[in-house]
């Protein structure tokens, strides 16, 4: 029982090493990925495919983001801190 560690060090060595599939399996795919809305008009975090900030259904889309990273952006809100994602047209 029990996964693999995969600490700073480590982290770092794979960036350098540029092995960036194997950070995003590791880090988000195998760990604690979780689907949330964003507005693509304020770049806030909706909720149920409504950003509550623009009133608005239109520019909201579902991305895919670590657990951790939605936390951290819930307690930078607590603290009047507002995080924003800018959102980009993949093709």
């Amino acid at each position: 029982d029990g996964g693999l560690r995969l600490g700073e060090m480590e982290r770092d060595c794979l960036i350098g090493y540029g092995a960036s599939m194997l950070l995003l399996e590791r880090l988000m795919i195998s760990s604690d990925a979780f689907e949330v809305d964003v507005c693509g008009q304020c770049g806030l975090l909706g909720y149920s495919g409504w950003c509550h900030y623009c009133k608005s259904s239109c520019h909201v889309s579902s991305l895919r983001i670590p657990y951790a990273c939605k936390l951290l952006f819930q307690e930078l809100q607590s603290m009047n801190i507002i995080p924003r994602l800018k959102l980009a047209r993949y093709n």
